[in-house]
Order: C-alpha cells, then structure tokens, then sequence
C-alpha cells in the first residue's frame, strides 16, 4: 500500500554480524518496504563486502524516487565498519537527509566476573 501523499519517511538500517538490514518505514512506524543484504543470494560474510551493500542501497533509492519522498531519517543500529559506506551512498542521492540517530547499544558494565580461585 502506498500513501501518495508522504514527504517524509525513515530508514533503519540494522548491521548483524553477517547481514545488513534495511527497513522503510513511515513516520508513524509502518513499513512501506524492507531489503537485506541476502536476497542476492549471497551467504556468509560475503553479504557485508562493499558490492553487496551498494547494490542493496540501489534497490532502497529505486524504491524512494519510485514513490516520489524528498526527506529522510536515518537510524542505524549494530556496529559495523560500513556505517560510514552507507552514509556516503545516501548522501550522494537525491532526496535530503533530515537527521541521523545512532542507536547502538553499548554495554554499561559487562559480564560478571568468575571468583577467584583458591588453593
């Protein structure tokens, strides 16, 4: 279903270990349309190369000038060092980016210690 009256959407994009998801959502949280790194059908790690990302980022902008958004959130989440690749690519496009949040958890203190062994 597609609203013909949007100007604005968001894009979370989640980085797993071994996958990059993707997913268009309206600003009162409906998904309009979501991609992977994988449906090229790519297994393993070869799914977070540079080749893999870029063309998934073009199926993202195909979908987006399809239906005509001028704005953008992004929300990345995980950590990964392509972070910075994606951006590049939603950069150069042709919509504008309103804002960028990183929502990555970071652990507060960690996993509990083992006791210390006694002899």
């Amino acid at each position: 279903m597609i609203k013909k009256n949007l100007k604005s959407v968001i894009l979370v994009v989640i980085f797993t270990s071994n996958n990059i998801l993707y997913t268009l959502t309206d600003i009162e949280g409906k998904v309009l349309f979501w991609t992977t790194s994988g449906l090229k059908r790519t297994k393993g790690t070869k799914k977070v190369t540079l080749t893999m990302i870029v063309s998934s980022i073009k199926i993202i902008l195909a979908y987006i000038s399809n239906i005509r958004i001028k704005y953008v959130h992004l929300k990345f989440k995980g950590f990964d060092k392509n972070k910075k690749v994606v951006l590049k690519f939603l950069k150069q496009s042709t919509f504008k980016i309103l804002s960028i949040t990183n929502n990555s958890m970071l652990p507060h203190n960690g996993c509990k210690k083992p006791k210390l062994r006694r002899i």
